[in-house]
């Protein structure tokens, strides 16, 4: 049984007050798990693993011996200031701490979507044959559509006919206390906080269908593999090892306060229902033909599909913790997602959207101030530079937009080559992160692939943003599966990539890892 050992918190109040309060803390444990139990954190961000560097404390007195992580976290003056992060630091003798934690900016939850041409608006033929009663006009019918992702919660409660949003309701994942991404919360429910994260979610549901008020014929849930598992009660140790295999994938259908709740299917482990969503409201998977799918087939990865392209191929990029992405030519559609990290959120000592950051990192390529390999010029590499209040960036945090971008690059160009290097004339940027992003400094860091836009192809691709797609995508399914009007081929007309398997990965994600003007 490990000693306890007595330590004094210091906490300054929102109004610049200092308190003290003390605690009694297990030697063997981190300081982050007595935080948590004392209920003076309520996150731990990345889980407890060190990468984020946001659960800061310093060490009035009694500062142990710096790890590892906190060395590579910290400059040697921060060091010797006391600071260590608190999920790594365990104390073994009585001290004084100060937190320090890195605060999260205010989430913004995108509801907003573009309007796809003939999606929302049911009046006219696709109303008629959806209701050829005039008893149906008379009595309003509901759904409500989630988009479940990792970071925040939206619900909209809409029209079932026409399409008109209601009232929206919106709450940050309370999941988050386990941590910030997807391999955080599989770590946690194999650690016993399954069911506790689960309860989490349906309360935000309970929470969002009695402010509605209102008669719902169903409930459409679209959200990435791992946070429909963790809703379902479904066993997630499998999505974060070798070969990641899903334990359902298919659409699922339960029932919550007497509501049918329809969960929307995904293609893969790393591509879900909510890419599923999106791609459905764009109109996407009406494009492809009934062809049976091929999912990871490695050694096909250098055999590029027929030339006979048709004239329209669209790229659909949704870019947060993961990079999912679809390339359809109207025939047929390849998928792949890529680990992108916390960059596309905002380095940890940058507190900036990570939107901001692209911007950020194009203007000082830009002014020269770093070079096209990522490098700050002197006197910036060493201590970093503070570009407005509140905002310095890092070496560390340019590294991490550089290796995103990199992976994002070449999981695109992957799927440009298998479907025969096509010429792209759109590309749907969904997704808080690509509603924010300012294009011209996405391609001015190399962050959409300029290459193939502009490449030997010439083609003038638009590129939309086009919001929360998987929040609209969920109501387009809801709407579909209530009036029977819902169809997906049993066997998607999709080919899923595994990029860990693709020979030249490495060869194009290297050669993306450059910033280009």
């Amino acid at each position: 049984m490990s000693e306890g050992v007595k330590i004094t918190i210091v906490i300054e109040t929102e109004n610049g007050i200092e308190q003290k309060r003390e605690v009694t803390h297990e030697s063997d444990a981190t300081l982050m798990s007595t935080l948590q139990k004392t209920n003076l954190i309520s996150e731990s961000f990345c889980g407890g693993i060190g990468k984020c560097g946001r659960c800061r404390v310093q060490f009035l007195k009694g500062a142990p011996l710096p790890t590892a992580i906190e060395r590579s976290t910290f400059s040697p003056e921060e060091l010797r200031a006391g600071y260590r992060l608190a999920c790594m630091v365990k104390p073994k003798n009585s001290c004084v701490i100060r937190l320090a934690f890195i605060k999260s900016d205010k989430i913004d939850i995108i509801t907003d979507v573009m309007k796809m041409s003939g999606n929302n608006d049911l009046s006219g033929q696709q109303k008629t044959s959806f209701s050829d009663s005039k008893s149906t006009e008379k009595k309003k019918r509901y759904i409500v559509a989630v988009d479940l992702g990792t970071t925040t919660i939206a619900m909209q409660l809409q029209e079932l006919y026409s399409g008109k949003i209601i009232s929206t309701y919106c709450e940050v994942n309370p999941q988050r206390k386990f941590g910030a991404d997807v391999l955080s919360r599989i770590q946690a429910a194999g650690k016993g906080h399954a069911e506790e994260m689960k309860e989490s979610v349906w309360q935000v549901l309970r929470n969002g269908i009695k402010k509605f008020d209102a008669p719902i014929d169903c409930i459409c849930i679209a959200g990435n593999t791992t946070m429909e598992h963790l809703l379902m009660g479904l066993p997630v140790e499998s999505l974060g090892r070798s070969p990641f295999t899903p334990v359902e994938i298919g659409l699922q259908q339960t029932e919550f306060q007497g509501i049918p709740v329809y969960v929307t299917p995904g293609i893969s482990t790393f591509v879900g229902g909510d890419i599923v969503a999106g791609l459905y409201y764009c109109g996407l998977l009406e494009l492809s033909s009934q062809t049976p799918a091929k999912v990871d087939k490695p050694h096909e990865a250098d055999q590029p599909h027929e030339a006979d392209q048709p004239h329209e191929t669209v790229l659909f990029l949704d870019l947060g913790t993961n990079g999912e992405m679809a390339l359809t030519d109207g025939k047929q559609m390849l998928v792949t997602a890529t680990a992108a990290g916390p960059a596309f959120e905002g380095g940890a000592g940058a507190a900036v959207p990570g939107s901001d950051m692209v911007a950020l990192i194009a203007s000082l390529l830009k002014k020269g101030i770093m070079d096209e390999t990522g490098l700050l010029q002197e006197p910036y590499f060493s201590e970093g530079i503070t570009v407005a209040p509140r905002i310095h960036l890092t070496q560390k945090d340019i590294r991490d937009i550089q290796m995103a971008k990199a992976a994002v690059c070449a999981g695109v160009e992957i799927l440009w080559e298998r479907l025969g290097k096509p010429s792209i004339k759109e590309i749907y940027l969904a997704g808080g992160f690509g509603y924010y992003l300012d294009v011209d400094a996405a391609l001015a860091i190399g962050l959409l692939p300029k290459q193939i836009l502009s490449g030997q192809n010439k083609t003038d691709a638009k590129i939309k943003s086009v919001g929360n797609t998987s929040l609209a995508g969920a109501f387009q399914i809801g709407r579909d599966l209530c009036t029977g009007k819902f169809h997906l081929p049993e066997s998607f007309a999709i080919e899923s990539i595994n990029l860990a398997r693709q020979e030249k990965f490495q060869e194009i994600y290297l050669k993306n890892l450059n910033f280009k003007l």
